[in-house]
């Protein structure tokens, strides 16, 4: 297995578990309150109700997509099939949530 360098190895700490753990975590907060938060160019909005669930969506994909890219195509954690399908499943969370963030405005 080849090298990896010191530069990969703390953008996979920081970007691949850190950022997406706290991103999960405050997600989480949020929904367990039924809220959900969507930020815009100069804009923040709340969603409440079956919205927030749906909205959610979006930062669950968005943690989940950069789990994949920092962590585990660096280091190969799994097969190429599994990380593209992770991946895409991934971005359909993230589609599927910014679609609803459009649409239940």
């Amino acid at each position: 297995m080849e090298s990896i360098p010191r530069y990969k190895k703390v953008e996979a700490i920081f970007l691949g578990i850190l950022v997406p753990l706290a991103l999960v975590g405050y997600t989480i907060y949020f929904v367990a309150q039924s809220e959900a938060v969507f930020w815009g160019r100069s804009s923040t909005v709340i969603y409440h109700g079956t919205a927030a669930y749906f909205v959610s969506l979006l930062w669950f994909g968005v943690s989940a997509l950069m789990l994949g890219h920092f962590l585990f195509r660096p280091y190969r954690l799994l097969a190429p099939s599994r990380h593209k399908i992770f991946m895409w499943s991934s971005a359909l969370f993230v589609v599927a949530g910014l679609a609803s963030a459009v649409v239940l405005v």
